[in-house]
């Protein structure tokens, strides 16, 4: 029989979509689930044929739980997280580590402490798009690369209501900054390398809640490929990413699930994936790979930082109307 890791999840609104793609996974499998309403987990229970935890002491406490899934409230990450490693649990955290640099840290060292594995869940740079992107990159199909444009948006910030975590600017600074820029910073990070500076305007203008719902932010990575990183939570679903080189640009549109190659010569060409990737399903299999066969996580805990650390600048940078270093955030 195949190896398993069976795995408990904790916050299940967002729990329950990722085990949803979790069927086809070879190596993870979901144990039982945990969330403070009993319907809710006992709902989530009977739809996936596994166990409902009354408390998350009974996960930490069950001898068959081999890691846990996290996908709680962002400010809760370092709690769970730190708990799960004391307990021996291997960590899968929904990105992002967590909304400060102090809690960040404190989850890699309490995971590397324990000896159990941490994934971060970052998979939007394992879509087929970006898996192509940067093969085409390193190959150099488009030349010197010297510009990025980023955007992912949605409605979110229309319908938060008083008594979400997502509605308070403490839980959630930065509002889609936070919320989707990181998979972005991630993802550009994961293409180009490591982010410089970060000069940013975030603004509240639409949303109801007192998170910011607005924020361009002009990127410079230490290769020295400028960028633009955009994001809003009150308009129609945007999800773009534009790569420019000298010899050619790559223009990815989520939303209408197309790629086109232009070269320098203005000819258009649609390019298809190869190799279509689900990136939940690759995220939970590779995490589950990670703890039972000790291969490196693609999105560890330094990773993470990384993405943590591009928020929390542009948070600054708008808050003091500057340019932020990342070494600064980090240091």
């Amino acid at each position: 029989m195949m190896e398993k890791l069976r795995t408990a999840v904790v916050g299940l609104a967002f729990g329950e979509e990722l085990m949803d793609e979790a069927g086809d996974c070879k190596h993870f499998e979901c144990a039982g689930g945990y969330a403070r309403t009993p319907a809710t987990r006992e709902a989530f229970a009977k739809k996936f044929g596994v166990k409902a935890y009354s408390s998350y002491e009974e996960i930490l406490a069950d001898d068959e739980v081999d890691a846990v899934l996290i996908a709680t409230p962002n400010d809760t990450h370092r709690e769970y997280a730190v708990k799960a490693a004391g307990a021996g649990k291997h960590v899968f955290l929904e990105k992002p580590i967590g909304n400060s640099v102090e809690a960040g840290r404190a989850i890699i060292e309490g995971c590397e402490k324990a000896g159990v594995t941490l994934f971060v869940g970052h998979m939007a740079r394992r879509s087929s798009q970006f898996r192509m992107a940067k093969k085409m990159i390193d190959a150099g199909e488009l030349g010197q690369v010297v510009l990025v444009e980023a955007n992912r948006s949605h409605r979110g910030g229309m319908d938060v209501e008083e008594g979400q975590w997502r509605f308070y600017r403490e839980r959630c600074p930065g509002g889609p900054v936070m919320q989707l820029s990181a998979h972005d910073f991630d993802t550009l990070y994961y293409l180009f390398g490591p982010i410089k500076s970060i000069c940013a305007k975030i603004r509240r203008l639409a949303t109801p809640g007192e998170i910011e719902d607005t924020g361009v932010m002009a990127v410079e990575f230490e290769s020295g490929v400028l960028g633009y990183v955009g994001t809003a939570y009150t308009i129609p679903p945007t999800t773009f990413t534009n790569i420019y080189g000298t010899e050619a640009a790559l223009m990815m549109n989520r939303q209408e699930r197309t790629v086109t190659l232009v070269d320098k010569s203005g000819r258009r060409e649609d390019r298809a994936p190869a190799l279509p990737v689900n990136p939940f399903t690759d995220e939970l299999d590779h995490f589950a790979r990670c703890a039972l066969f000790g291969e490196k996580p693609e999105t560890g805990g330094e990773e993470a930082m990384q993405a943590l650390a591009a928020v929390l600048a542009a948070i600054k940078s708008a808050e003091e109307g500057r340019t932020v270093e990342l070494a600064e955030i980090l240091q």
